[in-house]
């Protein structure tokens, strides 16, 4: 009985040393509040296994140098860093002087806070930790880039406009396709806000951001020939963050798979060197 203890208490230490070295899980404190939860999505990197695709990582790093940075900075990163997963000297070189940087400079945006103050009425955030900043990490980031309204539902919503007469059941059936919950009162305030312009997001807690809808299908001629449709660059994009975010996560995975090895085997060592020790000592 002794002996079976023991073990439970190595295994509880075990436990804990894996949170200790964090195998992939991002801390609690990254969770927010509010919005309605964006689909799950399949990432590659997720897991105590799982491994970034540097091809996506490219096709991310493209959309996120000639799109995002045009309102976003990810002060974190330096251009030259985009060579740890695959990018050569010249494309560094190349992407950094497209946005006016040399390649040692950090991906800061060229547009002026000030300015994008008075356009959006707020500073765009920096993006170099959003995928760990918002509840849904990852998924967030992608629902956000694809939650905005696409053509049939911005011509669902004109169409209930159309004649000036709104009437519940359409109310009713536009709410339920776009999340805006039970109360038609305030579904047919969001409606008429997205009638007037605003900016709508059904992943977006609240629904209505400053930002337009920043990518769409065809934005960016992927340098690998791949598709560039919305999804696409969305979780290309996304994944790039999510590398941006950490870029030793790799290493620390690594790192903590050997760690969690090497614990397993010394457990083993130590119950065995035990045993042997009070197997001497009468009971």
């Amino acid at each position: 009985m002794k002996s079976w203890n023991g073990l439970k208490r190595w295994g509880g230490w075990l436990a804990a040393a894996i949170t200790a070295v964090g195998l992939g899980l991002p801390p609690a404190s990254a969770l927010a509040s509010g919005g309605v939860a964006p689909p799950k999505q399949d990432w590659t990197f997720s897991g105590v296994f799982g491994r970034f695709d540097e091809a996506s990582l490219k096709r991310g790093a493209q959309v996120a140098v000639e799109v995002c940075m045009s309102c976003h900075s990810i002060k974190y990163i330096k251009f030259d860093h985009l060579r740890s997963f695959g990018f050569s000297e010249a494309e560094v070189k190349a992407m950094a002087e497209s946005q006016g940087k040399t390649k040692k400079d950090k991906m800061i945006s060229g547009m002026d806070p000030q300015a994008a103050k008075d356009s959006f009425g707020t500073i765009p955030p920096d993006l170099s930790l959003m995928t760990k900043a918002r509840k849904g990490y990852e998924d967030y980031t992608y629902g956000i880039l694809t939650g905005y309204l696409n053509d049939k539902e911005k011509e669902m919503v004109e169409k209930i406009f159309a004649d000036g007469n709104v009437l519940d059941p359409e109310i009713k059936e536009a709410a339920e396709a776009l999340h805006l919950g039970h109360d038609l009162e305030k579904a047919k305030k969001s409606l008429e806000r997205i009638h007037r312009g605003d900016n709508f997001n059904k992943y977006f807690p609240g629904n209505f951001l400053a930002m337009p809808q920043p990518i769409s299908a065809g934005q960016v001629t992927f340098a690998d020939g791949k598709e560039s449709s919305l999804e696409q660059m969305a979780k290309d994009v996304t994944s790039f963050l999510a590398w941006a975010a950490e870029p030793t996560a790799m290493e620390r995975k690594s790192a903590g798979v050997k760690v969690i090895a090497y614990l397993v085997l010394l457990t083993i060592m130590l119950y065995a060197v035990k045993r042997r020790v009070w197997s001497r000592i009468p009971h």
